[in-house]
C-alpha cells in the first residue's frame, strides 16, 4: 500500500459492514451468513447450469436454450431479490462505487482462470456522464486484481438505449439490437472473453455483447454477473 492510499484510507474509511445485510464486520465484506443464505436458495430452488438463472433445475432454461455455441454460459452469485438486490442498486445508482471490491470478492471465486480478457458491458457516454461511473467497469477492474485476468475496455455503446426495466425478452432484444460495437484498432481475434455486468435478467445484454465480440473475432464468450434476475421465491 502506498502512502497516498494509506492517507486516503485514514481520512475516508470505508464502513466495516456487510454490504448485503449491513451487519458489522472487521472490514467491508460480505458476511458468512449472507453467503450461506445464497447457497441455501441455490440448493432449495435450483440454478440453471448454463445461465445461472435461479429457480431452474435444468442444463438450459428459456433464457438460454437458444444461445449460440460461442456463448458458453453465464455465472451469477446471488438471486436478484431482497438485500442482495439492494446492495447492487446501491452500487449502481446510489453513488457507492467503493462497493466494487467487496462485491467482486464474491464473483471472483467462481470465475474460471483460463479466459484471456475481461470486458465490461459499456455505458453510453451520456449515461456515463449522468451516473459518473460505469459499475460494470469498476467490477471488472476489481475482478482483474483478484483473478489476474486483464481488463480490455474494447466495447462501446453506440446507441443510448432506454432503460430496460419492465421490458419483456423480445422488447429487450429489439431495444439492444445494434447497441454495441467493438472499438476501432482493437484486436480480440482468437480471444476467450468474460463479459462483466451487474445483473443477468433475460440474457439479452450478454447475448448482444457476445454477438458483437464474436463478429470481431472472439472465439468463446462467458458472462459474469453478481446476480440473476430470476430469483423470486
Amino acid at each position: 500500500m502506498n502512502l497516498l492510499q494509506w492517507l486516503y484510507d485514514i481520512l475516508f474509511p470505508l464502513p466495516a459492514v456487510c454490504p448485503v445485510c449491513m451487519k458489522r464486520q472487521k472490514k467491508l465484506m460480505v458476511c458468512d451468513d449472507c453467503r450461506a443464505e445464497a447457497m441455501r436458495i441455490r440448493s432449495m430452488h435450483g440454478q440453471c447450469q448454463c445461465c445461472h438463472s435461479f429457480g431452474v433445475y435444468s442444463e438450459h432454461c428459456h433464457s438460454c436454450r437458444d444461445w449460440p455455441c460461442y456463448l458458453s454460459g453465464n455465472i451469477a452469485v446471488w438471486p436478484y431479490q431482497g438485500n442482495w438486490q439492494q446492495a447492487i442498486l446501491d452500487f449502481k445508482f446510489h453513488n457507492m462505487p467503493w462497493l466494487a471490491d467487496a462485491l467482486a470478492n464474491e464473483l471472483a471465486v467462481m470465475l474460471p482462470r483460463e479466459y484471456d480478457i475481461l470486458v465490461p458491458v459499456p455505458l453510453h457516454k451520456k449515461r456515463l456522464q449522468e451516473r459518473g461511473y460505469n459499475q460494470s467497469a469498476l467490477l471488472a477492474g476489481a475482478l482483474a486484481v483478484k483473478t489476474g485476468i486483464p481488463v480490455k475496455d474494447c466495447m462501446c455503446r453506440v446507441r443510448n438505449t432506454p432503460h430496460q426495466t419492465g421490458m419483456n425478452r423480445e422488447q429487450r432484444l429489439h431495444n439492444l439490437h445494434g447497441a454495441f460495437a467493438v472499438k476501432s484498432n482493437t484486436d480480440i481475434k482468437g480471444k476467450r472473453v468474460i463479459v462483466v455486468d451487474d445483473v443477468f435478467t433475460t440474457g439479452t445484454t450478454i447475448r448482444q455483447c457476445a454477438e458483437t465480440l464474436y463478429k470481431a473475432g472472439a472465439v468463446e464468450i462467458l458472462g459474469a454477473t453478481l446476480a440473476s434476475g430470476r430469483g423470486h421465491f
